[in-house]
């Protein structure tokens, strides 16, 4: 069974009954009762519902007309539904003129005349829409309770009774916050991407660079955190609170080469950044770039070792000394700027068995030592 309420105060007085509230409308709500509570909520809802409508049925639909069309307190007893609402006007319905207006030339006026119409005939003229018209005219149209599941908060807090001046009873109590709010995220498959936490009035917001659920690096990261920026006055409130996300989920290689653990590498990055500064720890990252010295070296069996920034040369210098030359390969990358495809590249190999790229780019004379080969 379902129970309506509709009226300016219908979700309050559906969620003083159930938790699992749908809310049709601004000012209609739906609830589900079990046979056994039927009886003790009419007791109950009889006396609260003053300026609200209220109405039971065995469908939701069918609830949700009664309540919106008769005042006070209606029970629609199962299979009794199509009397019940049958005097109600086809325009109580859910809005759907084109149909509206076909009835209307049949002479169609109340749910009660919709009822009784042949299913099959109605279906052949009307298509679905008139079918679910019709089912809604009985009361027969049944669909589960969509109720709105309220977002799940991750937070902890405390009031102290005497405030903490030192860092580690104040990383204890965060300890067992983490905890406890680890577990939780645990038990719905999330993991934190964020740590909020204030204390007193101070709030620091801790990104973490990957999802995780691990207390010992939450703990270890918010352990820099007060180092870097200890609390400015006794903490005497304590608030925590964690954004949830999905899990990160790696599959290691069978030939991969092992690589240093995020869970280890973030905590050291953290006690570097104060000593070279924040600026210059950086992540490295891929450029969408085919720029020189963004991909494949030309030579594959080779090492190539850059110069940066490149050495410019003289080539009339290195002519007695060049054994064998190899090119030029017309090179570039960033095919859309107006400078692409305007750079020469040449390997030159010398009497003393050095190997090098020299470089040169259109409407430049100079020539440019790019890097050896080792």
């Amino acid at each position: 069974m379902f129970a309506c309420f509709h009226g300016p105060r219908a979700a309050a007085l559906a969620a003083s009954f159930s938790p699992w509230v749908e809310k049709v409308d601004t000012v209609t709500a739906v609830i589900e009762l079990t046979d056994r509570q039927v009886r003790s909520f009419t007791a109950a809802v009889q006396g609260a519902v003053q300026n609200e409508a209220c109405a039971i049925a065995a469908t939701i639909e069918a609830a949700v007309l009664a309540a919106r069309n008769f005042p006070g307190f209606t029970f629609l007893p199962p299979g009794d539904e199509c009397r019940i609402l049958g005097c109600l006007p086809v325009d109580c319905l859910p809005s759907d003129p084109e149909v509206f207006q076909t009835l209307d030339l049949w002479g169609i006026r109340t749910l009660a005349a919709l009822s009784r119409l042949p299913e099959d005939g109605l279906i052949a003229r009307l298509g679905p829409r008139g079918a679910r018209l019709q089912q809604l005219a009985r009361g027969v149209l049944a669909r589960p309770l969509r109720a709105e599941i309220p977002a799940t908060v991750y937070e902890e807090s405390a009031e102290l009774d005497f405030p903490l001046k030192l860092r580690e009873p104040l990383l204890f109590l965060i300890g067992r916050f983490l905890f406890g709010l680890s577990a939780r995220l645990k038990s719905q498959s999330l993991a934190a991407q964020a740590l909020y936490l204030r204390l007193n009035r101070q709030e620091r917001v801790l990104r973490l660079p990957f999802p995780t659920r691990d207390v010992k690096f939450l703990l270890k990261l918010v352990e820099h955190s007060l180092e870097k920026l200890p609390p400015e006055e006794p903490v005497e409130k304590i608030h925590l609170r964690m954004e949830p996300t999905s899990p990160r989920r790696v599959q290691h290689g069978l030939f991969t080469l092992a690589a240093p653990e995020p869970e280890k590498l973030e905590p050291t990055l953290d006690k570097i950044r104060p000593l070279v500064g924040t600026e210059n720890v950086v992540y490295p990252k891929v450029l969408d770039t085919h720029r020189p010295g963004m991909g494949p070296v030309e030579a594959p069996c080779l090492a190539f070792r850059y110069f940066r920034p490149p050495r410019e040369v003289q080539l009339n210098s290195l002519r007695r000394r060049i054994r064998k030359i190899a090119g030029p390969w017309r090179s570039s990358g960033d095919w859309w700027r107006p400078d692409a495809w305007d750079r020469d590249e040449f390997d030159v190999y010398l009497n003393d068995g050095a190997l090098y790229r020299v470089v040169r780019t259109a409407g430049d004379r100079r020539w440019f030592l790019e890097g050896t080969y080792d």
